[in-house]
């Protein structure tokens, strides 16, 4: 009996190791844990001010570091990746949040916050970029599209849990437990990751950061996730302060709002994923979404009661998710030949975190110039510019 048990367990970490499945549920478990603990400190947030002494807005700065860290190591890490293999990347990644977790604990200085709130965003570049490109490698190319959805919608739930649990840590278990309870978590995800045998490839040769066909396929992706992940820039906080200021709501009000947001990312984004498996329609899903995207917002801004306001921010989540999801099969089918998985990622989450920022400093140049529902305007034409351009390219090849 005794030598029967490590047989079945090796048996059974195989199992998993071989289970496309298995895997999908580990890296959405890992993009689970990282959006919820970014949501983790947004209860926290007015704690930081006083508690470190300084100004609100240096704080603020200090926690756009997680898109910088992103954008700066997420090449690096996909291209590393490539070369040692999805596993390791993704265990380091864990543990690296987990110690920026329990630092955010523990920080007494500016200093401390600064190298927690980095450490979190590299962190992030190792596990997205290992992660998805792990889900590439592994699943069959004629399900990647809805893979890749359930992955994404993995987000949305870490956004919605993420705030409500660090708001009754902190409530009930004080401040420092607030983030030492969710760092014992990730460690222990990053433990269960380095338990399974995952086998992936590696690369002996350097990894191809361009590739020598569909470069312009290529720029399209990168356009239309720098055109998502702005949009994101500009409503996350700017729209607040729309529905404070047009509808008096209260910040638990605004936060069932952005609830909705999340909610419609996560329904959406398997379905749109599992639509472009089927049957293709990169015009429909990608360009089609950015314009409905583009109404959505005119309709939220221009709705003359919360509740309008509220599903047309329903309908925003589903158009975004409809017009992201395809870019991902997109891209793992660019660098398939290549096997350069971990660049197509890497590529993938420097545009993203590159619209992520883009968004709010944007948003900021332009809010003391324009009326708020100006900018929420410009946003729009912006969004409807780029879905037009891609519906007239979308007959090009790779795009399905």
């Amino acid at each position: 009996m005794t030598t029967g048990n490590p047989h079945r367990l090796r048996a059974f970490r195989s199992r998993i190791a071989a289970s496309p499945d298995a895997i999908l549920v580990l890296v959405a478990l890992v993009i689970f844990m990282d959006m919820a603990i970014y949501g983790l400190l947004i209860p926290v947030f007015p704690e930081y001010a006083p508690r470190l002494g300084v100004d609100e807005s240096f704080v603020g700065i200090v926690f756009g570091l997680y898109a910088a860290m992103l954008l700066l190591f997420s090449i690096p890490m996909g291209l590393l990746s490539d070369q040692v293999g999805r596993r390791p990347l993704i265990v380091v990644g864990m543990l690296l949040l987990a110690l920026a977790t329990a630092l955010f604990g523990f920080s007494a200085t500016v200093t401390h916050l600064i190298v927690a709130r980095a450490v979190q965003g590299i962190s992030a570049a190792a596990t997205w970029s290992a992660g998805l490109a792990l889900i590439a490698e592994t699943c069959d190319p004629a399900r990647l599209g809805e893979r890749m959805g359930i992955a994404l919608s993995a987000v949305g739930f870490g956004t919605v849990i993420g705030p409500v649990l660090g708001g009754l840590l902190f409530e009930y278990l004080g401040y420092t437990a607030t983030f030492l309870v969710p760092a014992v978590l990730v460690a222990a995800v990053g433990l269960v990751v380095l338990a399974v045998p995952v086998r992936t490839c590696r690369q002996n040769e350097r990894s191809t950061m361009l590739p020598d066909k569909n470069r312009r396929l290529l720029a399209a992706c990168a356009v239309v996730v720098v055109a998502v992940a702005a949009t994101y820039g500009v409503v996350d906080p700017y729209l607040p302060v729309h529905l404070h200021a047009a509808f008096s709501a209260s910040p638990a009000t605004i936060g069932l709002v952005f609830a909705v947001l999340a909610v419609a990312a996560i329904l959406a984004q398997p379905a749109a994923g599992r639509i472009f498996d089927r049957y293709g329609g990169s015009r429909h899903l990608i360009s089609g979404g950015l314009l409905l995207s583009a109404a959505a917002i005119v309709a939220a801004v221009q709705a003359p009661a919360l509740p309008l306001a509220t599903a047309a921010v329903f309908v925003l989540g589903v158009a975004l998710s409809c017009a992201i999801v395809p870019v991902m099969p997109i891209l793992a089918g660019i660098y398939r030949d290549h096997g350069s998985q971990g660049a197509a990622y890497g590529i993938y989450n420097t545009f993203y975190s590159l619209g992520l920022a883009a968004g709010p400093f944007a948003g900021a140049a332009l809010i003391g110039r324009v009326p708020l529902p100006v900018l929420f305007l410009l946003q729009a034409i912006g969004l409807a510019i780029t879905g037009a351009a891609g519906w007239l390219a979308a007959g090009r090849p790779g795009w399905r």
